[in-house]
């Protein structure tokens, strides 16, 4: 059974490295993720975030992003087992594919489209297929769990909205305030997710999830994935542990079913981990608790890479 992540920022955290040691395919200690550790976890499919700090806001955060998106593509000219997903269709056959990885690109935080709806289209043909709306400040399209407000989204949030529906990509409302939240969730016609947070009734952090907003995900056929951020976890310690993960989990899918549930790391985007997460060989670590605590096959596809799967080959060109 493979891993699907559906958020790490180990592209961000290589843009930073020389120009030689740019590259996934490079072992990285220093790093939480690599591809080596990635194929001896059985990660399959991730979804690389392409983060930019406010101060890198507007043309800068563009080119920013673009050399991050750079790093993958060109990782893909120098090996044949990497995949970079565009389409459904790429995604058509990963179960029985002997390719390492299949990459997709998600921008964290709109501001690199500069307020303008033009520059969607040009980082979709650069490969982007995700975007989260907002990171911890305020930009152009909404404002962040950051920012005290209730405002909701901008006439430019909206439009980007609708123009994602219309090119095919994932709305992920991570880092989102509450009234930007509703209000895209009514508004998206595709399902919508949440791609790193965990559940606010067991650990009350700003990023976490109440109970309704779990619920509207599981009505609006998306998923949220579990981040590994030991803040996120449990408030009570300075250090959380995979089982705060597994408690997690536990709640959540009894909230809302297996099905609407994935891995959402943060790895390369946390100062610290979980202990017994320390990086992203332990995957598998989760899915053997989850056998022992009993959950059945089909639940442990759900969580691992199932849902991840059907919510990109539903909204994916």
């Amino acid at each position: 059974m493979f891993i699907a992540d559906c958020h790490a920022d180990t592209l961000s955290r290589l843009l930073t490295l020389e120009e030689e040691e740019m590259s996934l395919a490079r072992p990285e200690p220093r790093h939480h993720s690599d591809l080596p550790r990635m194929q001896a976890a059985k990660l399959r499919l991730q979804v690389f975030s392409i983060f930019t700090m406010p101060y890198e806001a507007g043309h800068y955060g563009a080119v920013r992003s673009l050399q991050m998106m750079q790093i993958y593509r060109r990782d893909l000219t120098l090996r044949n087992d990497l995949v970079l997903v565009e389409s459904a269709a790429d995604l058509e056959d990963i179960e029985a594919s002997n390719k390492s990885l299949y990459g997709i690109f998600s921008m964290e935080g709109a501001s690199p489209l500069c307020g303008d709806l033009k520059m969607l289209d040009v980082f979709y043909r650069q490969g982007l297929r995700a975007i989260g709306l907002t990171w911890n400040h305020r930009n152009e399209l909404a404002d962040g769990l950051g920012v005290e407000s209730n405002y909701g989204l901008t006439r430019f949030g909206r439009d980007v909205i609708e123009r994602m529906n219309a090119l095919g990509m994932v709305v992920d409302l991570a880092h989102i305030n509450e009234a930007g939240f509703w209000e895209s969730m009514e508004l998206s016609r595709s399902p919508v997710i949440v791609s790193h947070a965990n559940a606010k009734a067991l650990c009350g952090h700003r990023r976490n999830m109440s109970d309704a907003q779990l619920d509207a995900i599981r009505d609006k056929d998306g998923f949220v994935g579990m981040c590994f951020a030991p803040s996120f976890l449990n408030e009570a310690v300075d250090q959380a542990s995979l089982e705060d993960v597994i408690r997690h989990i536990d709640y959540i899918c009894e909230r809302i079913g297996s099905e609407h549930i994935a891995f959402g790391s943060d790895y390369d985007g946390i100062e610290s981990t979980p202990q017994g997460l320390e990086d992203v060989s332990c995957f598998p670590r989760l899915l053997e608790r989850l056998t022992d605590l009993g959950y059945s096959e089909q639940d442990r596809r759900n969580i691992a890479h199932g849902n991840v799967l059907r919510t990109y080959r539903k909204i994916l060109k």
